[in-house]
């Protein structure tokens, strides 16, 4: 119980503690997301400002968001505040993001480009708009008369407003001059984007050889965007030649009223605090255990030990404390003590009554015989009569005995069949004038029994029933059940008599007296036949008015 207990409480805790951190984990998850969704939109907010501006001046931070936006410079000199306040001093140390186009943060900007920089920054590459204009014109021209029909849909361009038109150089031959002209003006670069290019290749160059590397060249993708195995200096080239072109790096402050950042990007479960909490619910549950097995074992032990004292001869009584099961089992084991009491003592009687049953009989016909033999005596047909007679009394005694024993065990062989109550009540009344018969019915039993079952209570009720009382038969059917009673005027029995009726060697004259009582084994037989006939059997009596025995069998 107590490992089950433990079990249970790890199990419990484990769960528990699981279950509050995946749904505070979720809670924060969820906080946290939908504080990050804001700080995005108010971060995008502020870097198109950037792209699109090259000064913070009349940046608009009123209304991106509902905490408080505040905008510094890298110093910390305050660029917007859309709480209206000039105090940068209750700021938090770390801002909630750094503005600046040339190194796009990645959690807040969607699609950061591997260098950082944000793909609407062209600086120096930027068109004009009649160039734009004009290369538009000829890549509708190319696509429309050189190349046949295109699919549908609206023509690519690049970041400073170039079309992105792929140029078909194997069919060159076969264009018109126009549609020459329109090809080559639209793979061929600016004079801006030439000086441009050029411009960002010195820087690129330059930084190689800080580096100790060789000059290289630059190339051009597809999307005119410049490119090199060497991406690190790439983009540091990049960031040199655009920074003049954008908005100088500004710090964002997202917080609440009092200044307090509301960007809580980490967060954790405290496990010291969940162990010991864990370490108290398992000390609790094993004292609770320990305090409830030890109240469940003591009366087992008491029990075990009553027990053992029962092996050894004694039979004291468990003392009951409990209502419970407990209770239930020291009750059952009290009465299981009476009763093994009660069996012993019925044993001991049982054979103290069959040595005395057997030692009269033995001792008379032992006495005559040892007679006849030392030529004392001489056995004469009177002798011999009294001998036979005291053999059948040993004969009747055995017979009860085997049949008892046979009952008990279960192996009492019945025949049944219909029996006709009137016959044998006949029977009864010619054998024994004395006793009146009334009513009748047809049982089903083993007749050979039946007959003994009454006669032992007719005898029975014969011989403690005065001269001139009565011993009444009757039947009568109930139901499916015949009723058969044997009713006296005799002496009848006492109330407290009336249990131990059926008990074995029992007389309600303690006298040992054949003119007082047999053997003590007829009613305890009859109880057996009856109840292996499925059958019952009770009494009842008042003292000076006689008894009556009443059973009760299947009806044929």
């Amino acid at each position: 119980m107590l490992a089950a207990s433990v079990l249970v409480a790890i199990c419990s805790v484990t769960a528990t503690a699981w279950l509050v951190a995946q749904s505070t984990s979720t809670a924060i998850r969820q906080e946290l997301g939908n504080a990050v969704a804001s700080d995005s939109r108010t971060y995008q907010s502020l870097l198109t400002w950037a792209v699109e501006h090259r000064t913070w001046d009349g940046v608009p931070v009123t209304g991106l968001a509902e905490a408080r936006i505040v905008l510094t410079t890298e110093d910390r000199r305050l660029i917007a505040d859309s709480g209206g306040r000039a105090n940068t001093a209750e700021l938090p140390q770390t801002p909630s993001a750094v503005i600046t186009p040339l190194a796009v943060d990645a959690k807040l900007g969607p699609e950061v480009p591997a260098d950082r920089v944000d793909p609407r920054v062209v600086g120096p590459f930027a068109l004009t708009t009649e160039q734009q204009a004009a290369l538009n014109e000829d890549a509708q021209l190319y696509l429309s008369r050189c190349v046949g029909p295109r699919a549908a849909g609206p023509l690519p361009h690049a970041a400073n407003g170039r079309p992105i038109v792929e140029i078909d150089r194997t069919v060159s031959a076969e264009l018109t001059p126009a549609c020459i002209e329109a090809a080559t003006r639209l793979t061929t670069t600016t004079a801006g984007e030439s000086a441009a290019f050029a411009q960002l290749e010195d820087l690129f160059n330059a930084c190689r050889t800080q580096r100790g590397r060789p000059p290289a060249e630059l190339g051009l993708t597809g999307s005119w965007e410049p490119s090199s195995d060497d991406t690190d200096c790439l983009g540091e080239a990049r960031r040199t030649q655009l920074k003049p072109f954008v908005a100088p790096t500004a710090l964002l402050f997202v917080t609440d009223p009092a200044g307090r950042t509301t960007q809580s990007t980490v967060f954790s479960i405290d496990v010291s605090r969940t162990v010991l909490v864990a370490a108290v619910v398992l000390l609790l549950t094993v004292g609770v255990s320990v305090l409830v097995g030890l109240r469940l074992i003591r009366p087992l032990g008491t029990l075990t030990a009553a027990a053992e004292r029962m092996r050894s001869g004694e039979n004291e009584p468990v003392e009951i404390r409990s209502r419970g099961e407990i209770g239930q089992l020291a009750r059952a084991f009290n009465d299981m003590a009476e009763h093994r009491a009660r069996t012993e003592a019925q044993r001991k009687a049982m054979t103290s009554d069959v040595s005395h049953e057997l030692r009269n009989p033995l001792g008379t016909i032992r006495s005559w015989l040892e007679g006849a033999r030392d030529g004392v005596v001489e056995l004469d047909r009177a002798q011999l009569d009294a001998l036979l007679n005291e053999a059948l009394v040993l004969q009747h005694l055995v017979d009860d005995l085997q049949d008892l024993a046979m009952v008990d065990a279960g192996e009492l062989r019945l025949h049944p069949e219909p029996v006709e109550l009137r016959d044998v009540f006949e029977q009864l009344v010619a054998a024994h004038p004395a006793v009146t018969a009334s009513g009748g019915g047809r049982v089903r039993a083993d007749p050979v029994r039946l007959r003994q079952i009454l006669a032992n209570l007719v005898t029975n009720a014969l011989r403690y029933t005065p001269p001139g009382g009565t011993v009444r038969l009757s039947a009568q059917r109930i139901g499916d059940r015949v009723r058969i009673e044997v009713a006296d005027t005799g002496i009848g029995i006492a109330a407290d008599d009336l249990p131990h009726v059926f008990d074995r060697f029992w007389r309600a004259d303690r006298s040992r007296t054949r003119e007082t009582g047999g053997s003590g084994l007829g009613l305890a037989i009859v109880h057996g036949l009856v109840r292996a006939h499925d059958g019952t059997i009770s009494v009842a009596s008042t003292v000076g008015h006689g008894t009556k025995f009443t059973i009760e069998l299947p009806a044929s």
